[in-house]
């Protein structure tokens, strides 16, 4: 016998999966950022856990930094790759100079300068892209310094990409999903309009 979906159930399991996707995604960026902070620690001894609140903001941004480092410069060390990213964190996220000074003596140190500036450029290109992308949207917030922190949605742009065509409701039930699971950090209204406009976007 064949089962047969009703509007609503499609869209109850739709959103149900997506949402997995989305957690998923977002648990990937977290632990990231966690496994980044702890192996700096241990290796040159330099402890900033503040930065584990915004883990999965940090984690959306630098992870694909990180990947490109692992997959261009396989002579470096994941923890001088740690290190250098650890330094693209400070230099987009937080306003610690002495802590940048320090981490950049070090990189000094370990001769790997031109790595971290490769790295640095590669970072500023995401920005660029991805700052002028939400700009595009018309969005209801401007400040450079808030737009960074929606960061945390690079890793699920090759998701929303690959959905369906779907109806007004369907891509506001995956908006508001999203903006739930980060509501913590930020308004969910917000985050549920990025993610709808974004979603528009891909499909126009």
């Amino acid at each position: 016998m064949d089962l047969i979906l009703t509007e609503s159930q499609f869209i109850k399991l739709l959103k149900e999966e997506k949402q997995e996707e989305l957690h998923q995604v977002f648990n990937e960026s977290k632990k990231f950022t966690k496994n980044l902070i702890k192996d700096v620690k241990n290796q040159y001894g330099i402890d900033f856990k503040f930065a584990l609140t915004w883990g999965s903001v940090i984690g959306g941004f630098v992870g694909p930094i990180s990947r490109y480092m692992e997959g261009k410069y396989t002579n470096l060390s994941q923890s001088e790759i740690n290190l250098i990213c650890f330094g693209i964190i400070l230099t987009f996220f937080f306003d610690n100079k002495e802590k940048l000074k320090e981490v950049l003596e070090i990189i000094k140190e370990k001769k790997i300068v031109t790595f971290f500036d490769r790295a640095l450029m590669k970072a500023f290109d995401l920005k660029d892209a991805f700052l002028n992308f939400l700009s595009s949207l018309n969005l209801t917030f401007s400040k450079v310094s808030n737009m960074m922190a929606y960061t945390f949605l690079v890793p699920i742009v090759p998701l929303l990409l690959e959905l369906p065509d779907l109806s007004e409701e369907q891509i506001s039930l995956i908006a508001t999903g999203v903006g739930h699971y980060m509501g913590s950090l930020f308004s969910s209204k917000i985050v549920s309009e990025v993610i709808q406009k974004m979603i528009e976007r891909f499909k126009s």
